[in-house]
């Protein structure tokens, strides 16, 4: 267990550190698990193999990733500490529905992790940087 959730940390990590490909409209978006509304000018890429999908702000000042893990039989708040441990994170939160945390990326940028699910999926947030967009967007999210 401790190998799949460092490699899903890994995987959000990543996939917030690198350009994404294909730029969006405003819209909602419709994914395997979940639909988000997107802002005008912000990139997506979708990696359907990880279960993960990132979306890149037009300035590249910010990132959001949305990466899916099937629930092998553990609580929320044992895969909140998990992930949390596997990116140095800290000053974890009981929200409404899941834990948050905070942590700091390799380049030293302040970044937020949010954990929710049931006892199917569970969903790792990552909000890396700063931008007007992200708090709609987050918001946003709907379950499928």
């Amino acid at each position: 267990m401790a190998k799949r959730m460092y490699v899903i940390a890994a995987v959000a990590v990543l996939a917030v550190l690198t350009v994404f490909g294909a730029s969006s409209e405003a819209r909602v978006m419709e994914f395997d698990h979940f639909s988000i509304d997107v802002p005008a000018g912000w990139q997506v890429e979708e990696d359907k193999e990880n279960y993960t999908v990132g979306f890149t702000a037009p300035d590249n000042s910010a990132a959001l990733t949305v990466a899916v893990i099937e629930n092998e039989g553990m609580s929320l708040e044992e895969y909140a500490h998990g992930i949390q441990n596997e990116l140095n994170g800290n000053n974890l939160q009981e929200l409404e529905g899941g834990y948050m945390f905070e942590f700091t990326t390799a380049n030293g940028v302040d970044s937020i992790g949010i954990v929710s699910g049931d006892d199917d999926m569970v969903m790792l947030l990552t909000i890396i940087g700063e931008h007007d967009d992200i708090d709609a967007m987050v918001n946003s999210m709907e379950g499928n």
